[in-house]
C-alpha cells in the first residue's frame, strides 16, 4: 500500500525511509495483532510500536522518521494522523528524555581556522588541502549537511551540490559573496530551489568566499560535483571524515566528539551568537523546526 501512496512530492530519500519504516510497521501489526494492517491505526497500537522500537534500541530521531511514514500513510488517504495524539506526543518527550545525550560538539570559528591550517600538516598534496579546506569552510558558513556535499557512493554524485549551482557575487569589481543554489536537502520535499548566500570575511584568517575561488582555481570550470577529486569523482562521505579525523588529531581534538555535524552545530551557535532569531537560524539551517535548539551551546576543547 505505502508504494502507491509514495507519490512524486516526496524525495527519492523519503520514499526509501517510508517504505522501510512502513514495512518495519506492518510486520509489528501483524505479529501483535495477528491481521494486517488497516487504517486508520490507533493511537494506542502506535504507543506500542514505539515500545517496541525503543525495546529494540533504536534513537529517538529514528522512531520520529518511523512515525512519520505511519503519519504521512494516514494523512494521505484523509484519515486523522494518530501520531499527532496527546498520547503519542507525551510519550515521545518520554523517549527523549530517556536518551543518551548528544556528545557531539561545536566547531566555533576559531577551531575552524585551526582545522584548516591543520591540513598543511595532514595532507601532502596541495590540491586535497585546498580541497578539504574549502569544504570545511562551506559547510560551517552554509549550515551543511554533509550529504549535500559528499556522497556516499559514485552513482549518487548527483545529489550534492554541482558546480553549476556555485555564483560569484560582485560589487565594483570585487568578489563580495557566493550564492549556491540547491534543491535536493533534507525536507525539501517538493524540490523547490534554496538560495545559500555566503558573504566575503576579508578581515578573517580565512575568507569562505576567497578559499573557494582558490580552490575552483585549481578544480577547473568543468560540470559536475562542486568538491571533487582531481579525477572528477565527487568527494565521498568517507573520504571527508578521514580527513577531518586526520586535522582533529592533529589539532589535539578527540574524534569521537566532533564530527562532520560540528559544522553545522557550530554555524548554528554562531548564527545565536551574532543575534539572529530563532526563525532565521531556522531558516538558514533549512531546519523544519526549532531541532536546532539542541545545538546552542557554548563553546568548548578548543584547540591548543
Amino acid at each position: 500500500m505505502l508504494r502507491e501512496l509514495l507519490h512524486s512530492s516526496l524525495s527519492e530519500a523519503s520514499r526509501k525511509l517510508y517504505s522501510r519504516a512502513w514495512v518495519v510497521f506492518t510486520e509489528f501489526y501483524q505479529r501483535y495483532q495477528n491481521v494486517q494492517v488497516t487504517l486508520p491505526v490507533s493511537a494506542a497500537c502506535v504507543a506500542l510500536f514505539i515500545s517496541f522500537l525503543c525495546a529494540k534500541g533504536l534513537a529517538p530521531a529514528t522512531i520520529n522518521s518511523y512515525l512519520s511514514a505511519i503519519a504521512y500513510v494516514h494523512k494521505i488517504q484523509g484519515h486523522y494522523d494518530p501520531t499527532k495524539s496527546f498520547l503519542i506526543e507525551k510519550l515521545l518527550v518520554a523517549v527523549g528524555r530517556r536518551s543518551q545525550a548528544d556528545i557531539r560538539l561545536r566547531i566555533s570559528r576559531p577551531l575552524l581556522y585551526e582545522l584548516v591550517r591543520a591540513l598543511a600538516h595532514t595532507s601532502t598534496s596541495a590540491y586535497q588541502r585546498s580541497l578539504y579546506g574549502s569544504m570545511f569552510m562551506i559547510a560551517f558558513y552554509g549550515f551543511f549537511r554533509l550529504g549535500e556535499l559528499a556522497c556516499k557512493r559514485k552513482t549518487q554524485s548527483h545529489v550534492v551540490v554541482q558546480f553549476d549551482q556555485v555564483t560569484f557575487l560582485k560589487q565594483t569589481h570585487r568578489v563580495t559573496a557566493v550564492k549556491i543554489v540547491i534543491t535536493r536537502f533534507k525536507h525539501n520535499t517538493c524540490n523547490r530551489p534554496f538560495t545559500i548566500l555566503i558573504e566575503s570575511e576579508p578581515s578573517e584568517p580565512f575568507c569562505p568566499v576567497q578559499i573557494l575561488i582558490d580552490y575552483i582555481k585549481q578544480r577547473g570550470y568543468n560540470h559536475g560535483p562542486l568538491f571533487s577529486l582531481p579525477s572528477g569523482d565527487a568527494v565521498s562521505i568517507n573520504q571527508f571524515n578521514t580527513e577531518l579525523r586526520r586535522a582533529l588529531i592533529f589539532c589535539g581534538l578527540d574524534c569521537s566528539r566532533y564530527k562532520s555535524h560540528s559544522f553545522r552545530i557550530g554555524a548554528a551557535c554562531y548564527a545565536a551568537e551574532k543575534g539572529f532569531s530563532d526563525a532565521q537560524i531556522r531558516g538558514l539551517g533549512r531546519w523544519s523546526s526549532d531541532a536546532f535548539k539542541i545545538y546552542i551551546r557554548p563553546p568548548s576543547l578548543k584547540a591548543n
